[in-house]
């Protein structure tokens, strides 16, 4: 039984198109269950905990992100352009690899009552693990050279609370750690991108 495309994809096939990327590959939506995670305990001195739960989400093919994408924006102004900046933002022509990253951390206590020693020493033993897991593989999915990591640096500013404010600092101090593994600028789309090199380096984009 031939199954009918929604107005949707027929759109979005006819913008990719128009934006000179013919690709007649299959579209497969990412589902809640190929989100892989890694967790990884830092205990403190003074009883406090936290739990940093590093994930990947692989897709299909990057026309399938590139979908998702279209998808998030399709009420917004301007959709053509935004999918056009993004699509060669991954380098679409490139058959290579994508994949969403991020991290969620969960605290046994109000993590404002962490002391600043304390934060500095997760911190720094994040980035160190965090560093490795890149290199090595997220979640022993080992990279390729030209594979593309998408990381959503959003999130809340301890101390700060839960309000648009707090929100906007948290994703402007997690964008910059997020430099420090090798993504580029915060894009207007809410990610940072980069690309493994033939070193398996992050090469941000």
């Amino acid at each position: 039984m031939k199954i009918n495309p929604s107005q949707k994809r027929i759109e979005f096939e006819k913008i990719l198109r128009k934006i000179g990327y013919v690709d007649r590959n299959p579209i497969i939506l990412n589902k809640r269950e190929q989100k892989w995670t890694k967790q990884t305990n830092y205990i403190c001195k003074s009883g406090g905990a936290i739990a940093i739960y590093t994930y990947i989400i692989p897709y299909f093919n990057k026309k399938s992100y590139l979908y998702s994408e279209f998808l998030d924006h399709y009420e917004k102004e301007n959709v053509e352009l935004k999918i056009k900046k993004l699509a060669n933002k991954i380098i679409f022509k490139e058959k290579t690899r994508l994949a969403e990253v991020g991290w969620e951390c969960v605290y046994n206590q109000d993590p404002t009552k962490f002391s600043l020693e304390e934060r500095k020493i997760i911190l720094f033993s994040f980035i160190k693990e965090t560093n490795k897991n890149l290199q090595e593989g997220m979640c022993n999915l080992h990279p390729n050279p030209g594979d593309i990591l998408a990381a959503n640096p959003k999130g809340l500013k301890i101390n700060e609370g839960y309000n648009e404010n707090s929100i906007q600092l948290g994703t402007r101090q997690r964008s910059s750690l997020a430099k420090k593994f090798g993504f580029g600028e915060l894009c207007e789309d809410g990610f940072s991108y980069a690309r493994y090199n033939h070193n398996l380096d992050l090469i941000p984009i």
